[in-house]
C-alpha cells in the first residue's frame, strides 16, 4: 500500500518516465509485485555460463537453497547439481525442492531417494496421480528459481538437463539466457518460493531466516511478476500488453513459443503502425513442431503492418526477452503464448535500467546474426503457413 502512495504521488525517479511509473503502479496493483533495489544483476548467456556461476553459488551456501523447476533431470547435468544438494543438506544447510509433477516426471526413483535420504526436503506440484491428475494436468508450475541464502536469486528460462548446456544431439545448440540477481529483489523471489511451499506444505516458512534484511541497496530497480491460473488477475499479459501499447520507440521481444490471443497480435500491429520498431525473434528449428506451426499462422498480418519477424537459425531458441525503448527489460519464465498468459505458473523480472537493458538488447542483436529475416512473400507461403499452420493452430488453447 505505501508503495503503491509513494508512485502516486511521484516521490521516486520513476517519475522521470510516465511509461514506467504507470507500468510499476499496475504491476502492484496486479500482482502485488513490489518495487525494489537490486545490488547486482547478471546476465547469464546460455546454460553453460549459468551452471558455472549456479555451482559456485550453491556450493558457497550457508543456511539455505531453496529451488523450483518445471524440467529437472537426472542427466549429466542434473547430478552435478544433485551431487552439491546433498553434501550441502549434510552439513546442515537446509535445502528444499520443488519439482512440477509433469516436467520432472522422469527423474529416477535412485536420484530422488539419494536426496531424501541426505534430508532434503520434496515435494511434487500436481504430481500424475489418478484422479488428482483428471483435474491438474494441464496446469504446470513452469518457474525456474533458485534463491541461496536468501540473498543470491536466480531466475529465467533455463531448466536444469544436458539440452540447456547443449549436450543432447537431438537438439544440438541450445540458446537461452537467464538471470543471477542480489540484493533486496531476491526477497521477492524468495517470496514466490516461499508461498509455493505454503501451497504444498501448509509450512509457514516466512521468517528472518528466510528473508534476511538486506545488508545493502543497490540501483537497479525491479519488480518481479509471479503469474498464474491463481491470480484473480492477468499479470503476466498485463504486463507484456502494457509495455507494448506504451511503447515509443522500439519493441523488441524474444520467444521460442508464439501464440498470442488477438490482443496481444492488435497491440504489436498497432505498435508497428504508429511507427514503432517492432522486432520479433522466434524459434528457426523447433523442437516443438505443432507449436511453431501455429504460431506461423500469427505472422502474416504482423508482417504486412510492419513487424520485422526472424526465424533464429543457430540451434533451439528457448530465450524469453523483452526490452523496450532502452529503457525496461523483462526476462523469466513466460512465453508469448496463451498458456503463460492463463494456464501456466511462471515467474518474471522486470528491469528499470537502462545499463543493464542496454547488455539485454546487446544479447538479443547478437541473436539477429544467426536468424533468417522472414519477408511478407516468406509467410504467406501456402503449405507451411496455410495449411499445416491452420491444422496446428486448431490446438493452440492447448498448446
Amino acid at each position: 500500500l505505501m508503495q503503491k502512495e509513494v508512485i502516486a504521488e511521484k516521490k521516486i525517479y520513476l517519475q522521470k518516465s510516465f511509461k514506467n511509473r504507470q507500468l510499476a503502479k499496475l504491476l502492484l496493483r496486479s500482482s502485488d509485485a513490489i518495487l525494489t533495489r537490486s545490488t547486482r544483476i547478471k546476465i547469464l548467456n546460455n546454460g553453460d555460463e549459468k551452471f558455472k556461476y549456479l555451482l559456485e553459488d550453491l556450493n558457497k551456501a550457508q543456511k539455505s537453497i531453496h529451488l523450483e523447476y518445471y524440467i529437472f533431470r537426472s542427466d549429466r547435468i542434473g547430478n552435478k547439481i544433485q551431487e552439491v544438494l546433498v553434501r550441502k543438506s549434510k552439513e546442515g544447510v537446509k535445502v528444499r525442492i520443488i519439482f512440477d509433477g509433469l516436467g520432472s516426471r522422469k527423474l529416477s526413483p535412485s536420484f530422488l531417494e539419494e536426496l531424501k535420504e541426505a534430508g532434503v526436503e520434496i515435494e511434487w506440484f500436481f504430481p500424475l496421480r489418478f484422479p488428482q491428475v483428471l483435474r491438474t494436468l494441464n496446469y504446470r508450475n513452469h518457474r525456474k528459481l533458485i534463491i541461496i541464502d536468501g540473498v543470491i536469486g536466480y531466475c529465467g528460462g533455463i531448466n536444469i538437463g544436458n539440452e540447456y548446456c547443449s549436450l543432447d544431439p537431438k537438439y544440438g545448440f541450445w540458446r537461452d539466457i537467464h538471470l543471477r540477481i542480489e540484493g533486496p529483489s531476491v526477497g521477492s523471489l524468495q517470496t514466490v518460493f516461499l508461498k509455493d511451499w505454503y501451497y504444498l506444505t501448509h509450512q509457514n516458512l516466512f521468517s528472518e531466516e528466510y528473508l534476511p534484511s538486506p545488508s545493502e541497496k543497490g540501483e537497479i530497480l525491479t519488480q518481479i511478476i509471479a503469474g498464474g491460473p491463481d491470480s484473480p488477475q492477468e499479470p503476466i499479459k498485463e504486463n507484456i500488453f502494457s509495455l507494448i501499447v506504451t511503447a515509443e520507440k522500439e519493441i523488441f521481444l524474444t520467444t521460442p513459443y508464439f501464440i498470442p490471443d488477438e490482443s496481444m497480435v492488435w497491440a504489436l500491429r498497432s505498435a508497428a503502425l504508429r511507427g514503432v520498431k517492432v522486432t520479433l525473434v522466434l524459434q528457426g528449428r523447433p523442437d516443438h513442431k505443432i507449436t511453431y506451426y501455429a504460431s506461423s499462422t500469427y505472422l502474416p498480418e504482423l508482417v504486412r503492418a510492419g513487424v520485422g519477424v526472424y526465424r533464429y537459425q543457430k540451434g533451439i531458441l528457448h530465450s524469453k526477452v523483452i526490452t523496450i525503448d532502452g529503457e525496461i527489460g523483462v526476462i523469466g519464465s513466460t512465453n508469448l503464448d496463451i498458456r503463460s498468459f492463463q494456464i501456466d505458473f511462471e515467474c518474471s523480472v522486470v528491469i528499470y535500467n537502462s545499463e543493464v537493458v542496454r547488455e539485454i538488447i546487446k544479447s538479443q542483436e547478437d541473436d539477429l546474426k544467426y536468424s533468417h529475416f522472414l519477408t511478407e512473400e516468406a509467410v504467406e507461403d501456402w503449405f507451411t503457413y496455410t495449411c499445416k499452420g491452420t491444422l496446428a493452430r486448431l490446438l493452440s488453447p492447448l498448446l
